[in-house]
């Protein structure tokens, strides 16, 4: 399996970044709809509660500063050298 190639260049990494940011924002905004939807239905919480809040940072916020960091420093995030 071929190991995905980063540029080198940074105003491409700057790019990648921000358009992935920029897609799965609309993509998360997509998920916690329908989560809110099911909650709703369950009548247990509301919009403003931790557990929506909880799930909007495992969402939106995990993934992107997970993407960020791999971007930025590369192979050392997924591959732990053994000496």
């Amino acid at each position: 399996m071929k190991i995905l190639l980063i540029p080198k260049n940074k105003i491409s990494r700057v790019a990648i970044n921000v358009a992935f940011i920029a897609i799965w924002e609309e993509f998360t905004s997509l998920i916690i709809e329908i989560i809110w939807e099911k909650i709703d239905e369950f009548g247990l919480f509301n919009q403003n509660s931790f557990p929506i809040l909880v799930i909007e940072i495992v969402f939106l916020i995990l993934p992107i500063l997970t993407f960020t960091y791999w971007i930025w420093l590369g192979k050392s995030f997924m591959i732990k050298k053994i000496k």
